[in-house]
């Protein structure tokens, strides 16, 4: 009788070769998926179909594709539904599309080989736990290259203090302005927590050579992300690295308690310090423009996810058509973005709301694995310390993830499924549990998909729609009057799809028909109203509609009066927009642009106005760091140099500042 499958003394055998194949399958395709823009298509795809080979070889084998995680079956989705549905979008979005899906699938594959490693078979390695297994030296190996490309590759910034020979080295290696310093920065928060936690388990175990070793190559991760100049990540990995060592350690409560407080006091005492805004601002001159550029940048995301439910805005074109799309300044003035700051927004973006679900869904699974992963090893071991910075490592990402992004499919990316992989491999202690029932889940899972599935009828004309307009954007010889058509077929009886129809339009010159689309738009919504003045900032008609047909929105107020105001076409003009800033901003109080707007429009009309306005943009971000500086300029001129010193301090700009040292000499008779 054939025998299909190999018996139980011959599987780590099996496993091994498997192991093998895998690996070396991943180091022949890794050129061509990881750098798929340098290939011809065709060898692409035989470089993705050889990815299948480990899992058929495992197949015929063992009986079954990969090793059983909590992780397979939404990596399954991932890779079969989520990565081939962003490349049924259309050509532009398509071009953009291709060489993330080649990261994203090889990714995917190196989770599956870490977890399908073949067990230590030495008894030496069994007992340090699995600290210093293959997988887990080849992380370490990968951390220590992505730090190396990191300081010799990065581009020179500005933020906490400059350093322009790192620009200089970038330019020499051939990589222009350099790699983004925040994507080094948060692949790095992948290493950071778990090489310095190895550390402190070594220093407590007293393996002196290792020690060495880990404490060298965690100095040099250390140094690495302090170039990088990212304040979130150099506070995520801190904050992730004093969870792994607490878990670590597992001190008593009293300790924790005085832990806890010594870094409250700490905080408070950094708050009360220079150090807060050299922190803080990192060389901003104001909060607006700590803050305001992010906050955009989101604001432009949730309306893609919202507008994109269904299968995104195309894997990884966020960046390039949210200045087309959404734009915040006129497009030819916007350079393109990298991605939304947010990883959970960006993978949204990427693959739709599934794709968002998912991503949160691994990271939950992720966590409660790494957990039990620590809680089945004793305190102050190497093994506990290989899980603690396992936890550390996935929460300072997480963490980071928040108010910066690492996408998916990208280079830099490729360390978080590593990571996944240690944490899923099957080598720790197995903990028994009761077989959930399965009529919940099954119910549970039923009923997501039936309101998804309502929710998708209901968002498909405008997620299509914003397909055909993005692709028309993107591509200048596409048929944007025929994509236009296309949507307005969507757009009947579809309110928001009326903005994905006049962007067509307004791709194909045709302003008629654009003006149209978007005044039926304003009759059924006002948020589209910020974006449309940027794209049509000379409409004067449009804009009326839009105040006409939303009442109570500040942004068509803003519109027309920053319209008048640039006109200036008759000697009432500045009054009119005097009056339309000041209707928006009952309706935008915290809007400090707009503020700043109205206080030069009132200063030489009527000064006191002017200083409450600029008062006013002060409070409210600072845009420019003008609002305080003109308080300050207008209060100087009025001749009440006191009141000028105080709306000075306010300010964060350094010539504000010196100028109310000045006034201060000069009160005190020192000039």
């Amino acid at each position: 009788m054939d025998k299909p499958f190999a018996s139980a003394h011959e599987r780590p055998a099996a496993a091994l070769r498997a192991g093998r194949v895998h690996a070396a399958v991943l180091l022949l395709t890794a050129p061509f998926l990881l750098a798929s823009g340098w290939f011809p298509r065709p060898v692409v795809m035989l470089a993705l179909a050889a990815l299948a080979i480990p899992f058929a070889l495992r197949l015929t084998t063992e009986g079954r594709l990969s090793r059983p995680t909590p992780l397979n079956l939404p990596l399954a989705i991932l890779a079969i539904v989520c990565a081939p549905l962003s490349l049924a979008a259309g050509p532009a979005l398509r071009a953009i599309a291709w060489p993330h899906v080649a990261t994203l699938l090889w990714s995917l594959a190196l989770f599956f080989a870490v977890v399908n490693w073949p067990r230590e078979r030495s008894e030496r390695w069994r007992q340090r736990g699995v600290a210093w297994g293959s997988p887990t030296r080849l992380y370490l190996a990968l951390g220590a290259v992505t730090a190396v490309v990191g300081l010799l590759g990065m581009r020179s910034v500005d933020k906490l203090f400059y350093l322009p020979q790192t620009g200089q080295l970038a330019g020499r290696l051939g990589w222009g302005d350099g790699l983004p310093t925040n994507e080094i920065a948060g692949a790095l928060t992948l290493f950071v927590p778990f090489a310095a936690t190895l550390t402190l388990g070594c220093l407590l175990r007293g393996r002196r050579r290792t020690l060495l070793a880990l404490a060298a190559l965690t100095s040099l991760l250390l140094v690495t992300l302090v170039l990088t100049q990212s304040r979130t990540a150099l506070i995520a990995s801190g904050l992730g690295t004093l969870v792994a060592y607490v878990l670590t350690l597992r001190p008593d409560r009293k300790w924790i308690v005085v832990g806890l407080l010594a870094l409250l006091v700490a905080a408070l005492l950094v708050g009360l310090s220079p150090l807060r805004d050299w922190f803080i601002f990192a060389g901003a001159n104001s909060w607006q423009s700590v803050i305001g550029p992010r906050l955009a940048i989101w604001s432009q995301a949730i309306d893609g996810v919202r507008d994109h439910p269904l299968w995104g805005m195309g894997f990884g074109a966020f960046g390039a058509l949210s200045r087309l799309v959404y734009p915040l300044i006129p497009p030819v003035d916007a350079a393109p973005i990298e991605d939304a700051h947010n990883l959970y927004l960006q993978t949204a973006l990427d693959f739709g709301l599934v794709g968002g679900a998912l991503l949160i869904a691994l990271l939950a699974i992720a966590f409660v694995a790494a957990a039990r992963l620590v809680r089945a090893r004793p305190a102050r071991t190497l093994s506990r310390a290989w899980a603690a910075g396992l936890i550390g490592a996935l929460a300072a990402h997480a963490l980071y993830s928040l108010t910066d992004a690492v996408a998916l499919g990208t280079l830099a990316g490729v360390p978080f499924w590593f990571l996944l992989g240690l944490i899923m491999r099957p080598d720790r202690p197995k903990v028994s549990e009761a077989a959930p029932a399965r009529w919940p889940m099954v119910a549970g899972v039923g009923g997501v998909a039936l309101l998804y599935a309502l929710a998708a009828w209901l968002a498909l004309p405008v997620n299509s729609a914003g397909e055909l307009a993005a692709n028309a954007l993107l591509d200048p010889r596409s048929e944007s009057v025929e994509a236009g058509r296309a949507a307005l077929a969507l757009a009947d009886g579809n309110c928001r799809a009326e903005y994905y129809k006049g962007l067509a339009h307004h791709a194909a010159g045709d302003q008629t028909e654009r003006a149209a689309a978007w005044a039926r738009l304003f009759g059924c919504s006002a948020d589209y109203i910020a974006y449309v003045a940027v794209l049509a900032p000379d409409d004067a008609d449009l804009a009326r509609q839009a105040i006409a047909a939303q009442p109570g929105s500040a942004d068509g107020y803003f519109w027309l009066a920053s319209l008048v105001a640039q006109a200036n076409a008759h000697p009432s003009a500045p009054d009119e927009a005097i009056a339309l800033y000041r209707l928006g901003l009952n309706f935008a109080p915290s809007d400090g642009r707009r503020w700043l707007a109205l206080a030069q429009l009132l200063r030489g009309r009527d000064d006191t106005a002017a200083l409450e306005a600029f008062l006013q943009a002060c409070r409210h971000g600072d845009p420019g760091a003008n609002g305080c500086l003109g308080a300050g300029q207008l209060a100087e001129a009025r001749g009440d140099p006191s009141a000028a010193i105080g709306y000075y301090r306010l300010s964060n700009w350094p010539g504000a500042l010196d100028r109310a040292d000045a006034l201060e000499r000069q009160l005190a008779g020192e000039e």
